[in-house]
């Protein structure tokens, strides 16, 4: 397997929506943000893989941060190709190291206390990604705020759909502490995935946080260039992925402990579409539409036979 299809192989293989966004962009665009994409999952992985102890987590982590400041010599294959990444780009690799600090912390996970300490926690997971991603993009500097603004929202719809398998499989809480003693739900409560009054109450307050966020990105999407709104389509596609989300959840009444919340290819195509138009609010093509669904089906496939 050569370099380059390594990080292509580790972005397909993920089906992420942000994975999923990439192939709006300009080959090359699209190669540097598989091998960003690609080192952002594995990092995170390393935090969950089942057959590492704590202390080889931790190894792990630490031999990512010698790669990508250079102290290290890479070995074929993905570690090669961030290090060329870094090298080519000449990325600012404070975002990254801050990203390893994030998922690092989860190795042994502490609830946050209160809300400050569950953005802190997003800013290093979520928002320094989309920093780097930003750049990676060919978006300036101005694009920052706007990619802590959004990391912000996207991380909260995370955590929020999350709930049950954070809790259950990985034996973590991220919702505030002090949030959960507000509305009166208990550590159990969440154990034992009782769906009631107060959790649902608890749920909808931390998304109205996140839907602070998602306006506060908006807002400063729209006080960029044009160049540098058009470098960042993608993550308006992954704005609009979430919020319709997070829209769900909301209309649902947040039954995450029933089902699991996502959007399906077509839609996922759709936004695409939109971002690219623009923020102007247009209604979903009909399932019946097939004319229109034909054509996405063709960009669809040209796209992956490049």
């Amino acid at each position: 397997m050569s370099e380059i299809q390594e990080s292509d192989a580790i972005t397909r293989n993920a089906k992420s929506n942000l994975a999923f966004t990439l192939v709006d962009l300009p080959e090359e665009r699209r190669r540097h943000m598989a091998q960003f994409y690609a080192f952002c999952r594995i990092v995170d992985d390393i935090v969950d893989e089942p057959v590492m102890n704590n202390e080889e987590r931790h190894a792990a982590l630490n031999r990512w941060e010698k790669i990508i400041t250079q102290a290290e010599q890479p070995t074929p294959g993905i570690e090669k190709e961030v290090q060329q990444l870094v090298q080519e780009m000449q990325l600012d690799t404070a975002p990254m190291l801050t990203l390893i600090e994030g998922c690092r912390s989860d190795i042994e996970q502490r609830q946050p206390e209160t809300r400050e300490d569950l953005l802190a926690y997003a800013y290093k997971v979520a928002s320094c990604v989309g920093i780097t991603s930003a750049t990676v993009m060919g978006a300036s500097t101005a694009s920052h705020d706007y990619a802590v603004a959004l990391g912000y929202a996207l991380q909260l719809v995370n955590i929020l759909r999350d709930v049950p398998e954070d809790s259950r499989k990985y034996g973590r809480v991220y919702l505030p502490a002090a949030d959960m003693r507000l509305f009166g739900v208990t550590m159990e409560d969440i154990r034992e995935q009782r769906y009631n009054y107060r959790m649902r109450q608890l749920l909808a307050y931390e998304a109205a946080l996140a839907e602070k966020f998602f306006g506060e990105a908006e807002e400063k999407y729209q006080e960029l260039s044009v160049e540098d709104r058009n470098a960042l389509i993608p993550a308006q596609a992954m704005s609009l992925i979430y919020h319709t989300i997070l829209e769900k959840m909301q209309a649902d009444e947040y039954r995450v402990f029933e089902r699991r919340y996502g959007v399906g290819n077509f839609r996922k195509l759709w936004f695409l579409l939109r971002a690219r138009m623009g923020t102007v609010e247009l209604p979903l093509p009909s399932l019946a539409d097939w004319n229109f669904m034909k054509i996405l089906k063709e960009k669809k496939e040209t796209i992956e036979e490049k």
